[in-house]
């Protein structure tokens, strides 16, 4: 009986060792035969995951480069208030330059406003007049010269006859030889030298300066360079073409001059 018992169970080992096999082994198939088709049921969620994830990345790259883009157009127009700001030292300093050579003179710098380039009517407009204590026959200059004088004056503005305007005359003298003359406008960018005998030593190249006679321009301040010497038959004098040192078409600030004289009049 026991025997019986003994050998049953045994038996029912082998079988279960044989099934327990065979059922690993039939595992080890499924597991292999669904492994494809889990991965392919997983493709979609890893071609959304993909695709937003680029998708993302996209859009914070474009953000990025939009945000570049803002930064650098801001750059450069700070470069731009930079560059204006250099520009407009650089002016000022020429202007205080001037300023260092005057003797007798108070001046007060002013913005141009208004530019006529009219052959017949050559001025300029400044923001300042009678509240700055500005009057007609005061000297303009810029960093280089002689611009012209004022000629009409507003509580807030005043007009300046510049030196190429045909009504417009001054008393000059040649540099270089001492030699006078009478400088008017040609109602373009030049103006012509007048009274120069033809036995003067007259140069192409002399700078032009005040002559300080007629009492409205100070002496000493240029005014223009000799570019063209004619002889005219029959005429006594020689034709001195010449161009003005003050640059009236591009000058945004400007020197208002008032002799110490004139001040104490006025006041």
């Amino acid at each position: 009986m026991q025997f019986v018992i003994a050998f049953i169970l045994a038996i029912a080992l082998m079988a279960a060792d044989h099934y327990g096999k065979l059922m690993g082994s039939f595992r080890s198939v499924l597991l292999t035969t669904l492994n494809p088709i889990e991965q392919a049921a997983s493709l979609p969620k890893q071609f959304y995951v993909l695709v937003t994830t680029d998708f993302t990345s996209m859009d914070e790259l474009k953000l990025e480069n939009q945000k570049l883009k803002t930064e650098i157009l801001l750059l450069k127009a700070k470069m731009q208030q930079y560059t204006n700001m250099e520009l407009e030292i650089s002016r000022l300093e020429g202007l205080l330059g001037t300023t260092g050579k005057m003797d007798g003179q108070s001046v007060q710098i002013a913005t141009v406003t208004f530019f006529s380039s009219n052959p017949l009517s050559q001025f300029i407009t400044l923001n300042k007049g009678q509240l700055d204590k500005v009057a007609e026959k005061q000297v303009v200059i810029d960093e280089q010269g002689i611009m012209g004088q004022i000629v009409q004056t507003t509580l807030t503005t005043s007009r300046v006859l510049l030196i190429t305007d045909p009504d417009h005359q001054i008393p000059v003298r040649i540099q270089r030889t001492g030699q006078r003359g009478i400088l008017t406008g040609t109602g373009h960018d030049s103006v012509t030298l007048s009274f120069i005998p033809k036995n003067s030593s007259v140069q192409v190249g002399d700078l032009i300066e005040s002559s300080g006679l007629g009492d409205v321009f100070p002496a000493g301040y240029p005014v223009a360079k000799v570019n063209q010497i004619n002889e005219v038959e029959g005429e006594p004098y020689l034709e001195v073409i010449a161009t003005p040192v003050a640059n009236s078409r591009q000058a945004h600030k400007v020197l208002i001059l008032t002799s110490e004289k004139k001040k104490i009049q006025n006041d």
